[in-house]
């Protein structure tokens, strides 16, 4: 009799046993197919690659010692190349811009001559107020024997004077400053009381046709060579109770707007030699401008702007509205002062306009809009930006700059604010500078150092300095009448003249130009550079990298994949014929 052999009815078939061994197997052999290709790939890299000491690390007959030795001086001069490229890369993202002197000069005639602006130190005429006098009844117990409307003129006056002389018991704010300007104007001398005689180019002119009344924090002043208000100025974001700058276009020679001046692109190369604003011809003293001033000693006031008498003279860009307050020279009463101008340009590559302007350090003209002017200038910003911390903190401005009309004028209440928002906002930029964190305090305060934060006033790309050397000597207008038989009468005893001549050092000047000192192929051909002395790299190593990583991996296992299906198709057809 045949034994038949009883299984459990738990009991699992020895086909199901060996069919479930099978899949572990497959699965087995499939991951160590797929880290087989990653180990193979990896060993084919580092015996066919062109980087320097790789190829000793994957070959079989090296030791463990020599492969550590080449791993770590491997990684060594990875560590180095890559620290050094760290020191290429710090440079050009903190210093891209270099400053160089361009490659041929420029002539003077390719420039606009300065402005020239003078104000005189003496700001009221004592023949017409007394400034001594009323300064010293209005100290005096109920303001003295004056007027409401001399307690207004003199405060009005004061607004010009220095500052320490402000009555803080005065008013806050003009309410009408169109009467606070012409009070001002009424009691300055006026342009042909001033001007004596002016010269353009050794051509005697009418002063009146050369300068313009222009009021500044200085008080009235006048100038010459600047560009008109509709140039200059945003005139729609202005106010209109007064002009600051007193010059009609349809008056000026030979304007044109077609063929003005602009500070990037310099003047029109269609417009004529005698075109506005005025460029010089030549250097030397025929081909500048020369003026005589005057005053009379008993209009002369020694309280309002101190002992020194005379004048503040500047020069400025055209484009720049002038600060006689901040920067100027003086030209004293009886004496000639003789002015040689050497100008001071800087440009900037057009290579520059893709950088930040904090990386380049300046501004381009479409970079940064400024409310009251069209033009950008450092100065300009400056002199907005003066505007709008005086106002934050004050919650008015001085006569002298530029306002909007929902902006009141101090008057002589606020000038010690006015005069601590100039001394605040210096401090606050220092502050800034030096990344000190304000403490909480005063709100308008506060306010008024936001504003200053937001300045950020920065050169224009393009800039003109205009500086000067000056000598100057005894000027006796007496004397000299007398030596040529010119009559003069008594009442000019009293008067005391002044000559100024400005005219250019040389006919030629170097300009500067700001350029990059590292540009994008620039800093590829120091990596490069770094990479080849220390690894032997290459862009063909970069592709070599990829196509080992991506393309010969992906190849490999496609070829894997296309094997195993053949495999499969094959088993398939061999289980089917032993079942057949």
């Amino acid at each position: 009799m045949r034994r038949h052999s009883r299984s459990a009815s738990g009991d699992i078939p020895n086909g199901s046993k060996k069919n479930h061994c099978d899949d572990d197997e497959s699965l087995k052999k499939i991951k160590s197919k797929k880290s087989g290709i990653i180990k193979k790939t990896l060993k084919d890299y580092s015996e066919n690659s062109n980087l320097h000491g790789l190829k000793y690390i994957g070959e079989k007959e090296r030791t463990l010692l020599e492969k550590l030795f080449w791993t770590f001086m491997f990684i060594s001069c990875v560590v180095l190349c890559a620290l050094q490229i760290f020191k290429v890369y710090t440079k050009w993202n903190d210093t891209p811009v270099i400053v160089t002197f361009a490659e041929t000069t420029t002539p003077v005639w390719q420039i606009p001559y300065p402005a020239v602006t003078m104000c005189l130190e003496t700001k009221a005429k004592q023949t017409t107020f007394n400034y001594t006098k009323y300064f010293h009844l209005y100290r005096a117990a109920n303001h003295g024997n004056i007027t409401e409307n001399e307690i207004h003129l003199f405060e009005d006056v004061c607004l010009v004077c220095d500052a320490h002389l402000s009555p803080a018991e005065g008013r806050i704010v003009s309410k009408n400053g169109t009467a606070t300007v012409e009070n001002i104007k009424s009691v300055s001398p006026n342009l042909t009381e001033t001007f004596s005689m002016c010269k353009w180019q050794d051509n005697t002119g009418k002063c009146s046709s050369m300068f313009s009344p222009i009021l500044t924090e200085e008080g009235l002043c006048y100038t010459f060579n600047m560009l008109p208000a509709e140039d200059l100025f945003r005139v729609e974001n202005l106010h209109r109770e007064y002009p600051y700058l007193e010059l009609n276009p349809k008056s000026i020679e030979n304007y044109d707007p077609k063929h003005t001046w602009n500070l990037e692109s310099g003047y029109n190369p269609e417009a004529p030699i005698n075109t506005y604003p005025f460029r010089a011809t030549g250097f030397g003293a025929k081909s500048g401008i020369s003026f005589v001033m005057e005053s009379k000693k008993f209009d002369l006031d020694y309280l309002c702007k101190g002992p020194v008498q005379g004048f503040k003279i500047l020069l400025h860009n055209p484009a720049e509205l002038p600060r006689l307050s901040q920067q100027y020279f003086r030209s004293p009463l009886a004496q000639e002062i003789v002015v040689a101008i050497k100008p001071n340009m800087m440009t900037t590559s057009d290579g520059l306009k893709p950088y930040s302007p904090e990386r380049r350090q300046c501004y381009f003209p479409y970079e940064r809009y400024l409310r009251y002017f069209k033009i950008y200038t450092q100065s300009n910003c400056e002199m907005e930006c003066l505007t709008n911390f005086t106002n934050a903190m004050c919650g008015c401005v001085h006569v002298g700059m530029l306002r909007s009309a929902d902006i009141p004028v101090c008057n002589v209440g606020k000038m010690a604010c006015v005069t601590n928002a100039q001394i605040e906002l210096v401090v606050s930029n220092i502050k800034e500078g030096l990344h000190i964190e304000e403490a909480e305090g005063n709100k308008t305060i506060q306010g008024a150092r936001q504003l200053a934060a937001q300045c950020h006033c920065l050169p224009a790309c393009t800039s003109i300095e205009y500086n000067s050397e000056t000598s100057q000597a005894d000027f006796d207008w007496r004397k000299v009448s007398k030596a040529g038989l010119v009559p003069f009468s008594e009442d000019d005893e009293d008067l005391l003249r002044a000559r100024v001549n400005v005219f250019f050092k040389e006919p030629q000047f170097m300009t500067s130009r700001r350029s990059e000192l590292f540009g994008p192929t620039d800093f590829l051909a120091n990596c490069g550079g770094l990479l080849g002395l220390f690894m032997g790299f290459s862009i063909l190593s970069v592709v070599e990298i990829l196509y080992f990583f991506t393309l010969r991996i992906l190849c490999a296992i496609w070829r894997r994949h296309n094997e195993k299906l053949r495999a499969d198709i094959v088993l398939n057809k061999q289980t089917k014929l032993q079942v057949d």
